[in-house]
C-alpha cells in the first residue's frame, strides 16, 4: 500500500482533493487570487482562513511562521502593516519606500492603507496595478493608479 503523503500546505490539501484554485477557493469563500498568493508564499492565510479549511475538509494545517518570499523588483510588493516611524532621537534616518507602477507613477504604502483601510495583510502588483488584501475571511483587491 502506498504511503500517503502528509498535508501541510494548501496546495497539497489541493492536490490531494484534485481541486483548481478556482474551485478551491470557492470551497472556502476567499479569492482565487488569495490561493495563488498563499501557494506562491506572498501571503499566508489568517487564522479565520485557516479555521474554514479545518471546517470544510477538516485538516488542520499549521499557521505559517516563516517570512514571506520577497518579491521580485519591479513586479509585486507586499506590505501587512504601516511602515515604522524612525524614533525623533534617531540620528539615522528611515529609508523611503516607493512603488513604481510601468508607467512612472508613484505610490507610497501609506497611500495604500488609505486606500484600503484596514487588513491583516496586503501584497501589490505593480505590474497589475492592484494591490490585493486579506481582513479575517474576507479577500478583495483595489486599483491603484
Amino acid at each position: 500500500m502506498p504511503k500517503q503523503k502528509k498535508i501541510t500546505t494548501i496546495k497539497d490539501l489541493r492536490a490531494a482533493k484534485g481541486l483548481s484554485q478556482a474551485a478551491f477557493a470557492k470551497s472556502i469563500g476567499i479569492s482565487t487570487a488569495s490561493v495563488g498568493a498563499y501557494e506562491a508564499d506572498r501571503i499566508h492565510p489568517s487564522d479565520k482562513v485557516l479555521e474554514k479549511i479545518n471546517e470544510v475538509y477538516g485538516v488542520q494545517l499549521p499557521a505559517a511562521k516563516k517570512p514571506v518570499k520577497k518579491a521580485a523588483s519591479g513586479k509585486a510588493a507586499k506590505k501587512s502593516a504601516a511602515p515604522k516611524k524612525a524614533a525623533a532621537s534617531s540620528a539615522k534616518k528611515s529609508a523611503k519606500i516607493v512603488i513604481q507602477s510601468p508607467f512612472g507613477t508613484e505610490i507610497t504604502p501609506a497611500e495604500i492603507l488609505a486606500k484600503v483601510g484596514d487588513a491583516d495583510q496586503i501584497y501589490v502588483r505593480a505590474d497589475e496595478n492592484k494591490a490585493y488584501w486579506v481582513r479575517g475571511d474576507e479577500t478583495g483587491s483595489i486599483d491603484l493608479w
